[in-house]
């Protein structure tokens, strides 16, 4: 969300992160950017739960 740097994480990662996560499912798995620490957003993931996440939804805010 920072420097807009890309990283291509496994869905599977994605997934395992997601079912062990116990808190908000409004908030999509989260991980920190390697070229800068900061915050990550999924251009576009289905939840487990159901919920979708999407960076457009994030950027035009």
């Amino acid at each position: 969300m920072q420097c807009n740097e890309q990283e291509a994480i496994p869905l599977e990662v994605v997934r395992k992160f997601d079912a062990m996560d116990d808190g908000d499912p409004t908030v999509p798995p989260q991980f920190s950017c390697e070229k800068c620490g900061g915050e990550m957003y999924p251009e576009y993931y289905k939840g487990l739960h159901g919920c979708e996440y999407k960076i457009s939804d994030v950027r035009e805010k």
